[in-house]
């Protein structure tokens, strides 16, 4: 992919300022940082936001690329990486969900292949696998297909682990199904995170999951039963245990505003990781399309639905719209909701990058964009993307 190195005048606010500043570019480099002056930038203007680039931990597909599609591809993952980072996200973790051993396996084996290009590697820590070790039971279970819904193995984890040569970064299980305990004991000692999702766990099995090595629930408040115990279920010990971050889908479908700044106030910024989640219908136009052979539909709002109904049938969140939405909506400052897609799951996936707003001296690696209001949301526009010194968006 061509890089643009030249010397480049961008313009914008830093997040958590409140005056705009002017960074040269110079050859990939910050050359300096002043006040912004009055000639007129080559990229930004004196409105626009400059902040760090961000980290999406679960990412099915966007722009009409799915990860799930046995057809699926090493090009297609090097191009999904490419996409991501016009959108300002220079890290991500690709998601196998439940499937066939065949299937995941395959899946494993493609993106293990892309991460011998370098641009994905740096990219990529490694990837998710959602399932197949997740509750069969119609609500917690979600989307995915009861068929392939089996009891943990540690032998079938080391076939995935082989596929995808040791680059699994982490595993959502259910902690209540036969077996999960000393599975996520036994995944842990291999130097994978293990999440909490699609499970109707009580709560002693989320603090013995806990003991076990589990560090994180996976889009808290989703793939639960919809008729719950209003005091003893599967919620209320994840928003109260300091030991597990959440990742939340802040998209204002999967979680309504007042339960997305709920769960923020119950988790404090520190233990929140903004994510997308998002599908291959991601950056797509509204519509009818497929998804694993059902028919949905994308709204103009943004929703993915069952064609017919108004059931969500996934996500198509970019995830720089999500720290917008968590700021206005989820009570956080601008400077918060950033950290939360970058700092903090950067933190707990061990990344060596650092996260942090332009330095002089140092390679370029920021976005700059907008936020403009559209009747009762708020609206992100990336406008200039830098990552590792070349502009990417």
């Amino acid at each position: 992919m061509a890089s643009k190195k030249d010397r480049t005048l961008v313009r914008g606010i830093f997040a958590g300022a409140e005056e705009p500043s002017d960074i040269l570019v110079d050859n990939g480099v910050i050359a300096k940082i002043r006040p912004a002056g009055r000639g007129t930038p080559a990229l930004g203007s004196k409105t626009s936001i400059i902040g760090p680039t961000l980290f999406d931990i679960q990412v099915n597909g966007a722009n009409g690329i799915d990860l799930q599609d046995c057809s699926v591809t090493p090009d297609d993952v090097c191009a999904l990486n490419d996409y991501l980072a016009e959108q300002g996200v220079s890290h991500w973790i690709p998601t196998i969900i439940t499937g066939s051993a065949n299937d995941m396996v395959h899946g494993c084996r493609v993106i293990a292949e892309a991460l011998r290009e370098p641009r994905v590697r740096r990219a990529v820590p490694g990837i998710h696998l959602e399932g197949p070790y997740i509750s069969p039971e119609d609500g917690p279970r979600g989307a995915h297909d009861k068929k392939h819904v089996r009891e943990p193995s540690v032998e079938e984890f080391e076939e995935f682990m082989r596929a995808a040569h040791n680059n699994i970064a982490y595993i959502t299980v259910a902690p209540e199904v036969e077996g999960a305990i000393p599975f996520i004991r036994e995944v842990v000692k291999r130097k994978v995170r293990v999440a909490l999702g699609h499970h109707n766990a009580s709560p002693g099995d989320i603090e013995r999951a806990l003991e076990a090595g589990a560090v994180l629930s996976t889009h808290l408040g989703n793939g639960l039963q919809g008729t719950m115990n209003r005091h003893c279920n599967p919620l209320w010990p994840q928003l109260a245990h300091d030991g597990l971050t959440a990742s939340l889908i802040a998209d204002l479908e999967h979680l309504p505003p007042q339960v997305l700044r709920t769960f923020i106030r119950a988790k404090e910024p520190k233990r929140v990781i903004l994510t997308s989640d998002c599908i291959h219908l991601a950056g797509l136009k509204p519509g009818s399309y497929d998804l694993g052979g059902a028919a949905v539909r994308l709204l103009p709002s943004g929703r993915v639905c069952l064609s017919g109904t108004e059931y969500l049938a996934g996500s198509s969140l970019l995830l720089l719209q999500g720290v917008v939405n968590a700021m206005h909506f989820g009570g956080l400052t601008l400077k918060q909701a950033l950290a939360c897609a970058s700092t903090i799951p950067g933190r707990l996936f061990g990344l060596k990058h650092r996260f942090t707003l332009p330095k002089e001296g140092a390679k370029a690696n920021f976005i700059v964009f907008t936020i403009t209001k559209s009747k009762t949301r708020w609206r992100s526009k990336v406008k200039a993307v830098f990552i590792g010194g070349e502009q990417r968006g």
